[in-house]
């Protein structure tokens, strides 16, 4: 499995941008947004959680996405 930053990993960052379908100039920044949010924003949220929570946080996410066709 891929390492993550904030709460995704890369693979579940591009699964989520072919997921969002935007027009025009949104859908060719969408993949930048939501690496960075997750990279750069959740990471942060990710520093206030608990280390023994974070494995549950990661598989409630990752069963979230599977459900949407996105594995990890």
């Amino acid at each position: 499995m891929e390492e993550r930053k904030g709460f995704l990993t890369p693979n579940q960052e591009k699964g989520v941008d072919e997921l969002l379908k935007l027009d025009g100039i949104a859908e060719a920044m969408d993949g930048v947004i939501i690496k960075l949010a997750d990279n750069q924003g959740l990471e942060k949220l990710k520093e206030k959680i608990p280390v023994d929570v974070l494995p549950i946080v990661y598989e409630v996410i990752d069963e979230i996405l599977k459900a949407l066709g996105v594995e990890p």
